[in-house]
């Protein structure tokens, strides 16, 4: 048996906000907003990262403004190899 990582795959930190904006979020919002859909924050945070993938994959309105997309790139991991994947995910 090996040890629960790796049982359940890859760990990311998350590192909550000290306000919601359009690109960042508190805890006490994903935990009323996990609550409110009877899952726990784990799950939430695995189906709001799915539904964007999808509303991403999806384009129309869905898509992120350019506006939206400067935000979270001021935001992105210095590292190169970081940038680059988190580039790909966007599409740009």
């Amino acid at each position: 048996m090996g040890t629960r990582a790796a049982r359940s795959g890859e760990r990311l930190l998350f590192h909550y906000k000290r306000r919601d904006t359009v690109t960042t979020v508190r805890r006490a919002t994903v935990r009323k907003a996990a609550q409110g859909l009877g899952v726990d924050e784990t799950t939430f945070l695995h189906l709001a990262a799915a539904s964007l993938i999808r509303s991403l994959d999806e384009g129309g309105d869905a898509r992120l403004t350019d506006a939206q997309l400067a935000a979270i790139r001021s935001m992105e991991p210095q590292d190169i190899k970081a940038t680059r994947s988190f580039r790909a995910l966007l599409g740009r």
